[in-house]
Order: structure tokens, then sequence, then C-alpha cells
């Protein structure tokens, strides 16, 4: 699935969607809750979701969408290298 088509869908079939065919990568700390980063693949390099609690129902929601590279430096500090 593309971006494109993964951005038309409803929040709740987005976050069933990213949970069933997206890979987990990382956690990050945002205020008091995390914020779990997945890759989906398409016929291209992919792209990345943010899945994170709302705050008011606390529930799971997609927080955000992206492809570019630049998102993903909130993870880098969380990210440890075997040595």
């Amino acid at each position: 699935m593309s971006l494109y088509a993964f951005k038309l869908l409803s929040p709740v079939v987005q976050l069933y969607w990213v949970i069933k065919h997206g890979t987990y990568l990382a956690q990050r700390w945002d205020d008091e809750s995390g914020v779990n980063l997945y890759h989906c693949e398409d016929e291209g390099r992919g792209f990345f979701v943010e899945v994170g609690l709302d705050d008011g129902r606390g529930q799971a929601v997609v927080l955000r969408s992206f492809v570019s590279s630049g998102p993903l430096e909130d993870y880098a500090s969380y990210v440890q290298l075997p040595e």
C-alpha cells in the first residue's frame, strides 16, 4: 500500500492496518507516553507510521505517517547498536 492510499483510510483502519502489516522498529517517549515507530512496505522504499496514545481517550491512534528521514532523528537516542 502506498502512503497516499494509507492516508485515504479512516484513522481506525489505518491503525489496524499498521498493526497487522507494519514492522515495529522502535519506541520513543513523548512527555509521559511512548510513541511506537513502524515501517510499512510498498512498491518503493516504504513509509513510516508513528502510533501513540490519544491522551483524552487512552486509545492507540496513528499520530503521523511519513516517508522523509527527518522525523527518524527523534528515535536516534533510543537506538543502541551492538559493540
